[in-house]
């Protein structure tokens, strides 16, 4: 069994273009959900190695997916980000399996180790099937709730990313996560859920309350800075924040947290919105 335990970059996977590798880490984050996100890395598998199944197993979150067939060979890893177990992974193909092959394939789940994380927090966050005992009672954005969701844009991230390109882009907003991760304490989960948008978790906390976090946001993204030369600029961002007190459903606290993000942007940088 191999075991993959750090999360390898498009600057540093072996069998991968930067440009290509960059393209897959975007389309795997474009996938919110744990199914849609395996059926892509499958597909991928497919076409790349000529995987015929891919076996996913995580009996902690009660997960156990299987695609299409069982091969006589198999290729199983471990699945960790930063010392956090994600579950079991097993390709399956019908022959006899190149090292060139096998390295190919854990480049290609390295690149997806994050987004399989952010996919088992968004649903352990939004997730109204299970009871909260069986994942923790502050771990869910549940309706009727007092918890919230604040949705984190960067001012300028468009402009950032046409100047000095996605892969760059891409490294700023995993840097912001990391500082909101390391910094906030409030927050039950952070995790980035499309090209440009991060969201934070925050139960047990109203809109008012999450206001005042947002402030804590503030300060701990202006702790950043990016510079072009001799000139230093801090970091803004618009928010969008949502309560789950008067949800109908889960989904809706999304919907009305990028409602929020959009009226913020209208405003103008450094907005914060709450629904």
């Amino acid at each position: 069994m191999t075991s993959i335990t750090k999360l390898k970059t498009a600057q540093s996977v072996r069998n991968f273009e930067p440009s290509v590798a960059l393209s897959l880490v975007q389309a795997f984050h474009r996938q919110l959900e744990l199914t849609p996100l395996l059926e892509l890395l499958f597909g991928q598998a497919q076409a790349i190695v000529q995987a015929v199944g891919m076996h996913y197993r995580n009996p902690a979150a009660g997960i156990d997916l299987f695609f299409a067939d069982k091969g006589r060979h198999t290729a199983s890893y471990n699945l960790t980000y930063s010392d956090e177990n994600l579950g079991e992974l097993t390709c399956h193909f019908h022959q006899r399996v190149t090292e060139e092959s096998l390295e190919t394939a854990e480049d290609l789940i390295a690149l997806v180790m994050s987004p399989i994380r952010n996919a088992l927090l968004y649903r352990q966050a939004l997730n109204t099937q299970v009871e909260p005992e069986s994942i923790g009672a502050d771990a869910s954005l549940t309706p009727g709730n007092d918890d919230s969701l604040v949705l984190v844009q960067l001012d300028g991230y468009e402009q950032i990313r046409n100047r000095d390109g996605s892969e760059w882009a891409q490294t700023l907003l995993q840097s912001v996560q990391t500082q909101i991760n390391g910094g906030l304490r409030d927050a039950d989960a952070v995790f980035q859920i499309d090209d440009e948008t991060l969201a934070v978790v925050l139960p047990q906390t109203s809109s008012e309350r999450a206001r005042d976090v947002a402030a804590k946001l503030r300060i701990l993204i202006a702790s950043l800075h990016l510079k072009d030369g001799s000139v230093s600029q801090q970091l803004t961002a618009c928010m969008g924040i949502a309560g789950t007190r008067d949800a109908v459903r889960a989904e809706s606290v999304l919907e009305a947290a990028r409602e929020a993000l959009e009226s913020a942007r209208r405003e103008g940088p450094n907005s914060v919105v709450s629904q």
